[in-house]
């Protein structure tokens, strides 16, 4: 199969660079990366361009104009973009373990998506980190600079096999996902209706299950990392829980308006 990697960033060159740089320790690599990029100034631009010219992969880079957040829609340009039919979507504040690419790859199954997991590193590790451009690439589990999540940093595969494929929640989120293409394009993509921060990953994810997508978490393996940051504004969310709740009761599978609009 041919793997897309598609990343969300805005106007944080300093954590792209370093989740460019685990991307290149990957023991496995994507076929392609894409930057989905939401408005970022030309900043973000420049980096990718001086990273391409050594990148081991083609390294792409989708934009559009900053009008409030909008990672639904530049997701699904990135989507447009790219050529792999396995892809898998991760934000611009997470970096990867070595394995992060091969352990989706060896998961990737017909008729599921994959839904990861995140540990959380403090807000002293992160600045650390980003002030000496580097990506460590494994904390283990007693490490000092992780805050919370502790335990999805331990790499056992093996002990995944317990888990079985979830039942809808709420609590569900998809930013962090691999999934077919055809089953993304079956669903219409991302719903480009939410704007500001919140729950577009999860609208996705009851989308998939009403279509009838396995969703099954991805546990002891494929590790992310995230990199502390300030909160997002949360002044769009209470509309992005009422177009969550709508899909839900209505059982809704294929969006208005995502990767084409639906008349």
């Amino acid at each position: 199969m041919k793997v897309s990697l598609i990343i969300v960033t805005y106007n944080r060159p300093d954590a792209l660079s370093l989740i460019l740089k685990s991307i290149e320790r990957q023991t496995a690599l994507p076929d392609e990366v894409i930057i989905a990029d939401d408005g970022s100034t030309s900043e973000t631009a420049q980096l990718i361009a001086n990273t391409k010219q050594s990148f081991p992969v083609p390294l792409l880079h989708v934009w559009h104009e900053d009008k409030g957040f909008r990672a639904a829609a530049v997701r699904n340009l990135a989507v447009k973009k790219c050529s792999g039919d396995y892809l898998i979507f991760s934000d611009g504040d997470l970096f990867f373990h070595p394995r992060f690419i091969f352990d989706l790859k060896k998961n990737a199954s017909r008729g599921e998506a994959l839904i990861g997991s995140r540990v959380f590193l403090s807000k002293r590790t992160t600045l650390k980190r980003i002030q000496n451009n580097k990506c460590h690439p494994v904390f283990t589990l007693l490490s000092n600079e992780i805050e919370t999540n502790r335990i999805n940093s331990v790499r056992l595969p093996i002990l995944n096999k317990l888990y079985k494929p979830l039942k809808y929640s709420s609590n569900l989120r998809g930013g962090l996902l691999g999934i077919w293409k055809n089953d993304l394009e079956r669903v219409n993509g991302w719903n480009e209706e939410f704007v500001g921060w919140g729950l577009e990953d999860t609208e996705l994810v009851a989308r998939l299950f009403n279509s009838g997508l396995l969703l099954r978490k991805i546990k002891f393996q494929a590790i992310t990392y995230h990199l502390w940051h300030k909160t997002q504004s949360r002044e769009q969310l209470s509309k992005n829980k009422q177009k969550l709740e709508k899909a839900i009761s209505d059982k809704t599978v294929r969006c208005i308006k995502g990767l084409t609009v639906l008349q």
